[in-house]
């Protein structure tokens, strides 16, 4: 008896844990990496304290593709730099499968779920209160800003590009929650509260945020409507559609921003490049790993390794860009290519496509709008080379995956 009173202290106790791990872990994305780096020791010491219950995860094949994704980097960079690999990013993507088997090993219930996806919905509200406060209150000066490729202040050390996927993720969550809700009132707030951080998205002008979302509404769409009304698809999708239009008209930061890629098109497109402009940068970056990836294509450069051969073709082929702008490939697919060969290269195909053929999960409409969507960014964006975009694909990612049933029933097949 003692025994069995013990063990639910215990149990109690590491519950405690994994709430507090969670809540600081969305804390510190938005305010303080030190603090986001405390939840994620907390987890994966209550994921250590019940690795039993999670070590089940290990045997399915999306599991083990978390894995090797954290695995290839720090690996290349341990063969290369020896003791120095720590000062590369290889070690930071360790803690990308750590968030699935958290989740596994916790087995949150529906009460815990809402309660983190209203921590998360409260947490994006005071984001854009921020950033709504900074726009309105300095107009004059954002407006310039807009007009020279910036963007309003955001949290999340200024990263506008995971702020705008945040409030894109948010924006469906809310959705979602309000059409399941049982209650009339709150149904009410979670789509206006969708429909103010929809707004706010347009507001903020990030492509990639803008891109997620729309892709993302257009995926809930088409799943949740029953097949005898997919009919109305066809209506509701040039509706759409006609929102950027309208906003392109009536916002006026949004009609600054798609003026300057206007003109940063014009720009590169004839091979030419100005200092300031934004998507020059990412197109040359990617002409880099496309370069490095014919050169070294079977073995590639080594993740350590890849920065350096970045600024030798910079060097060379556009030498009249600062070294400031020696980005890597804007691409996570072109980086694990031109880093690891085509064990890389099929190693992250692998990780975004395996999800796509089970049943389960391309079923589920929550799941596939966050995820295909975020799969398919993987091909302009780098979510896994820094602590707060690793962070929030690898939680969201596993979070999505939680809720569309694989801890439910312990069984890799039952995913």
């Amino acid at each position: 008896m003692n025994t069995v009173l013990r063990d639910k202290k215990f149990l109690a106790k590491a519950e405690i844990l994994a709430y507090t791990g969670v809540c600081l872990l969305l804390i510190g994305f938005l305010f303080n990496r030190v603090v986001n780096n405390i939840g994620f020791f907390l987890i994966a010491v209550y994921t250590l304290i019940r690795i039993r219950e999670a070590k089940k995860l290990l045997q399915d094949p999306w599991m083990i593709s978390f894995v090797l994704i954290a695995m290839v980097p720090w690996v290349s960079d341990l063969l290369l730099e020896g003791t120095r690999f720590y000062l590369y990013r290889g070690d930071m993507k360790l803690m990308l499968p750590v968030f699935p088997l958290f989740f596994m090993a916790w087995q949150p219930s529906d009460r815990d779920i809402r309660r983190i996806s209203i921590l998360f919905l409260v947490l994006m509200a005071v984001s854009t209160v921020y950033s709504m406060y900074h726009y309105l209150t300095d107009f004059k000066n954002m407006y310039m800003t807009y007009k020279q490729s910036g963007v309003v202040l955001t949290l999340s050390k200024k990263d506008h590009i995971r702020i705008g996927w945040a409030t894109a993720v948010s924006c469906l969550l809310a959705a979602d929650m309000a059409r399941k809700s049982p209650f009339r009132w709150s149904g009410g707030l979670l789509y206006l509260y969708a429909a103010a951080q929809f707004g706010f998205l347009h507001v903020l002008g990030s492509k990639t945020g803008l891109l997620l979302l729309y892709a993302g509404l257009l995926i809930y769409l088409i799943w949740s409507l029953p097949g005898q009304r997919k009919w109305m698809a066809a209506v509701l999708i040039p509706l759409m559609m006609a929102v950027p239009v309208i906003a392109y008209k009536t916002i006026p930061s949004f009609e600054q921003r798609v003026n300057f890629i206007k003109y940063d098109f014009e720009y590169y497109s004839r091979g030419e490049y100005r200092e300031g402009l934004s998507d020059a940068n990412r197109f040359y970056s990617l002409m880099a790993g496309k370069d490095i990836i014919r050169s070294h294509p079977w073995l590639g450069t080594g993740f350590s390794r890849l920065q350096g051969h970045v600024n030798e073709w910079y060097k060379a082929n556009r030498p009249e860009i600062e070294q400031k702008n020696y980005f890597l490939p804007t691409s996570q697919i072109i980086i694990y290519w031109a880093s690891a060969g085509v064990a890389g290269l099929l190693v992250i195909l692998f990780h975004l496509i395996w999800p796509l053929t089970r049943k389960t999960l391309l079923t589920n409409t929550l799941f596939c709008a966050f995820f295909i969507p975020a799969a398919g960014s993987f091909t302009f964006e780098t979510h896994l080379e820094n602590q707060l975009p690793l962070f929030f694909y690898g939680f969201f990612t596993a979070f999505f995956w939680f809720r569309a049933g694989f801890g439910r029933n312990h069984s890799p097949e039952g995913i």
